[in-house]
């Protein structure tokens, strides 16, 4: 399920209308957003520009979470602002049609994948399944290595914090998580660890 954080609650009509397979949460206020980005973690977040700055605190805590601004108004400033730490900045009034298009491209581009499967080398994975194959033959995950393949492959060559990749996997072992990564490792996947600033990144293979 794509969970989406909509941080401006005049647009919660737009995904209450229809039946999408986003799992959606409101956050009307600052606090409210607080709470939300500290207790779940979402594939998107959804912002109106006033909370530009409590968004660009999360940044800078590497929250690499991707984020669509939302403005009263059309403002170079705001725009520029947006991209430096966002992914998209739209205006109101909101076209719909247009909202859920650059909605559903969020969606594409966390896992840069074509007709639902991303291949990575000679590897196939399935999105909606989440199932594993290598050359036609299905590979077992446990439910754990499943979710840390997931956020590697949405984050393909760049790097991700060790402090963020245990929260996602609900442990702090250093010694389970090494052990998630020496197997993916032992599969073909290219995960590499840069002690310096505590992060992992998956190098980028032949994605299509």
């Amino acid at each position: 399920m794509y969970k989406i954080l909509l941080c401006d609650t005049t647009l919660l009509s737009i995904f209450q209308d229809k039946t999408f397979g986003y799992e959606i949460s409101v956050a009307s206020n600052e606090d409210e957003i607080y709470t939300l980005t500290y207790e779940h973690k979402f594939d998107l977040y959804i912002v109106n520009f006033i909370y530009y700055e409590l968004f660009f605190m999360l940044k800078k805590a590497e929250d690499i979470t991707p984020t669509l601004f939302i403005d009263e108004l059309y403002n170079i400033y705001n725009l520029k602002k947006s991209f430096e730490i966002g992914d998209d900045y739209i205006v109101k009034p909101i076209i719909e049609e247009e909202f859920l298009t650059r909605v559903d491209y969020q969606y594409k581009k966390l896992f840069n994948h074509k007709n639902n499967i991303l291949v990575y080398n000679s590897f196939y994975y399935h999105i909606t399944t989440q199932h594993l194959y290598k050359n036609s033959i299905k590979i077992k995950l446990t439910p754990a290595e499943t979710k840390l393949l997931t956020l590697f492959l949405s984050h393909i060559d760049k790097p991700i914090a060790k402090d963020f990749i245990f929260d996602r996997l609900e442990t702090t072992s250093d010694g389970t998580l090494r052990v998630y990564i020496s197997k993916l490792n032992k599969l073909g996947f290219k995960i590499n660890y840069q002690r310096i600033n505590r992060t992992y990144t998956l190098e980028k293979g032949c994605l299509e």
